[in-house]
């Protein structure tokens, strides 16, 4: 999505206009952020039954290599609810094996960003469906650090 298509999208509904905090010029960028939007304000079954989050997983998969860098760069501009949904992109959808470490360190780098009304610990928890199995060691470690958790084996266990 061109920057130009991204404010003419702007320009669909007033809502769009006023919870737009995206920075960002790049295409693939203004494309996730552009669903997050039209669909933040969706039932929130839409999210929890992993049809938003897979559909923005597909973008990133079918996305340029780098495109999880550049939301990096972006993100810190972006609302705490708008973040949370993105969050939950990161560690749930059908996608469990793809890009297993790269989304653990996503999300991990997220807690760097505290946001007030981003709460990244109850996503983690209601939401967490990643292959864990697939995840380098240390990044389990700082997970369960940053969580809370005693191990990484109670980080591990079923929910």
């Amino acid at each position: 999505m061109t920057r130009q298509d991204f404010e003419r999208f702007l320009t669909q509904k007033e809502t769009y206009a006023q919870n737009n905090r995206t920075q960002s010029s790049d295409e693939e960028v203004l494309q996730i952020y552009a669903y997050i939007l039209e669909h933040e304000n969706k039932d929130s079954d839409w999210w929890n039954e992993d049809h938003g989050t897979t559909d923005i997983m597909y973008m990133i998969k079918n996305g340029s290599q780098n495109i999880l860098e550049r939301i990096k760069e972006d993100i810190p501009h972006w609302t705490g609810f708008q973040t949370e949904l993105f969050a939950q992109t990161l560690i749930s959808n059908d996608l469990r094996d793809f890009r297993v470490n790269e989304r653990l360190q996503f999300y991990l780098e997220l807690f760097e960003t505290p946001k007030s009304d981003c709460d990244l610990y109850n996503i983690f928890h209601d939401h967490a469906y990643l292959d864990l199995e697939f995840a380098d060691h240390e990044l389990l470690i700082k997970l369960a650090k940053n969580l809370n958790y005693s191990s990484v084996e109670e980080l591990m266990k079923p929910r």
